[in-house]
């Protein structure tokens, strides 16, 4: 028997043991599953699983998961709107073929006018095209904001109850603020 510590020390969690247990811990952290949820599905009562969310899942973790799920939304946005571009370049592409197949007939048949009609339309059908892809060529950035961020403006609000009560901490705070580039606008300077 184990000298002291507690009696589980030594013992692994269920969700350690799981094969699944990245997916587990995804579930957890973005709340895609709730965790009596994730309790029934795992055979075990819910304290096990808020236990493990407790005890077992860092803080590095949660920001880890929380980071890779935005990149994959970003992603995923990403990947519609490149399909879209695809689309687009297909019928356009094709709508262009027709109407150069008119005008070879049109010119076969010497129908002058009716080739000069289709030439005119495919006219438009090409600077429609170019106007497409110049729109659709665009890159796409994602902004994300650190000051707008709610991780953030929690911190700033403990970083100045931390200076209220310790009010010499906050000339260096701020030294080192600006030492590592950080944003310290006017609403910051409250620091």
């Amino acid at each position: 028997m184990a000298q002291g510590g507690n009696k589980n020390s030594g013992r692994k969690a269920i969700i350690d043991m799981r094969p699944d247990k990245n997916e587990i811990i995804k579930d957890i952290v973005l709340e895609r599953r709730s965790m009596a949820e994730i309790a029934r599905r795992l055979g075990v009562d819910y304290t096990t699983v808020q236990r493990y969310r407790d005890d077992k899942i860092t803080e590095e973790m949660r920001r880890e998961i929380m980071a890779e799920n935005r990149i994959a939304a970003i992603e995923a946005d990403t990947e519609v709107i490149n399909q879209d571009r695809m689309d687009i370049a297909m019928t356009y592409e094709s709508l262009a073929k027709r109407v150069e197949r008119l005008i070879t007939k049109a010119e076969q048949t010497e129908d002058d006018s009716f080739a000069l009609a289709a030439m005119e339309g495919l006219r438009k059908v090409l600077r429609d095209i170019a106007t497409m892809q110049g729109k659709l060529a665009t890159n796409l950035t994602v902004n994300v904001s650190l000051a707008e961020s709610k991780e953030w403006v929690t911190l700033r609000n403990i970083l100045n109850e931390v200076c209220d009560e310790v009010p010499e901490a906050r000339e260096p705070l701020l030294r080192r603020m600006r030492h590592h580039v950080l944003s310290v606008t006017k609403e910051d300077s409250i620091l």
